[in-house]
């Protein structure tokens, strides 16, 4: 049987977290973020958060019949992985919002929602997750990662990642709760990704993988094989269907 992966729709595995694309039945757990005042106060989700469970329901429907480069985005929930004393569960939000193919850009977004969980590493594993999906699947020319001005911490945590603040821009959004509030806005260019020893160092020790070497292209096939191959395929077909 052959099974065929869409860019974007598989989910995406880690050793205690799992990046898996919206659905429908993802709806009260994006409900349940969007009424989490000091979650909101710190992730930046352009979405209709007056929308209630079924209308996102209904959006998360039309929007996976799509493709996600044709959203101009990928989306996932952050799922805790199962472990013999516990189910799985979910636990925060991540995406590549903004992305524009013909700049090879994107914008990098990503959301704990338990603050015990905050506490645990697992965000740095889903950003080792979302950061190989970039540059080595997506193949991003560079990253961008815009923070709010009070959220110091997540700041730090970006550049930490390797990101570098490229401007602070000053009162750059009006914020109900803050006011006026400055952003940091922050890149990562391909070269500083491959170049990056401590994204190396962390992809190894906690995806047991290095994310950071280029993952070859894949070789084009000749056409005589391909031929070869089809009429093989054509006709094990016919013998297991006779």
């Amino acid at each position: 049987m052959l099974e065929t992966h869409l860019l974007g729709f598989q989910a995406i595995r880690g050793p205690r977290v799992s990046l898996l694309r919206r659905a429908p039945e993802h709806a009260k757990f994006l409900r349940d973020c969007w009424d989490d005042k000091d979650f909101m106060a710190l992730y930046r989700l352009a979405q209709n958060r007056r929308e209630g469970i079924a209308q996102i329901r209904k959006r998360l429907a039309r929007e996976y019949k799509k493709l996600p480069k044709d959203l101009r985005k990928f989306e996932w929930v952050i799922e805790r992985n199962a472990t013999p004393s516990q189910e799985a569960r979910l636990i925060g939000l991540a995406a590549i919002a903004d992305y524009q193919p013909s700049h090879q850009r994107g914008e990098f977004l990503i959301g704990i929602l338990d603050p015990e969980e905050q506490k645990t590493g697992v965000g740095l594993e889903a950003s080792l997750l979302v950061l190989d999906f970039a540059f080595n699947v997506v193949k991003l020319h560079k990253f961008m990662s815009f923070v709010y001005g009070h959220n110091q911490a997540s700041q730090n945590n970006t550049q930490h990642l390797g990101f570098i603040q490229e401007a602070l821009l000053r009162e750059h959004i009006y914020y109900q709760s803050h006011g006026y509030v400055d952003m940091y806005q922050n890149g990562m260019l391909e070269s500083d990704f491959r170049g990056n020893r401590r994204l190396s160092r962390l992809s190894r020790r906690i995806l047991k993988r290095d994310i950071t070497q280029e993952v070859p292209e894949p070789k084009v096939l000749p056409d005589d094989y391909l031929k070869q191959a089809e009429q093989q395929f054509k006709a094990a077909l016919q013998k297991n269907t006779a």
